[in-house]
């Protein structure tokens, strides 16, 4: 696929519980993405959240180590997510895989993610290098490359 085409993905859709301000609720839809992390002759399929409130591309530190990377000699950087408390990531380069689209990506691994189901997609790295165009209604997202 060349990369001057648009994307189009769908939203992931989760079961979940309903809540007192939406008691019909089953599910929710979000914009998640699989992609392909490979770094030093390994790769994993990995699924992250195209986050346009993430400053950086920030992954699960279990990954970068299932990679082979030795995560904490990165790069440290010391950031605060919605809980409010200091989390740090280690960032590296590392090779990503978007829907058949390969490039470099300098990105976090982070220890402080437990509570996170998927890694982030944020400005840098990611919004930087794509025309992104979130379409709830149709669940879908849209990328172009910027150029």
């Amino acid at each position: 696929m060349a990369l001057t085409s648009l994307l189009r993905l769908a939203y992931k859709t989760f079961p979940a519980s309903p809540i007192e301000p939406f008691p019909n609720r089953s599910t929710v839809s979000r914009p998640v993405i699989d992609v392909l992390l490979r770094w030093n002759g390994k790769s994993i399929k990995y699924s992250a959240i195209v986050d346009s409130g993430a400053d950086y591309c920030v992954f699960h530190a279990e990954v970068g180590e299932l990679l082979g990377l030795s995560v904490k000699k990165g790069k440290k950087l010391t950031f605060y997510g919605t809980s409010g408390s200091p989390q740090n990531a280690y960032f590296h380069t590392i090779q990503i895989e978007i829907a058949g689209w390969p490039m470099d990506l300098y990105c976090g691994f982070s220890y402080d993610m437990q509570t996170l189901p998927y890694g982030l997609l944020g400005q840098t790295g990611f919004f930087d290098r794509f025309k992104v165009e979130f379409d709830y209604h149709n669940k879908r997202l849209e990328l172009k490359p910027k150029r």
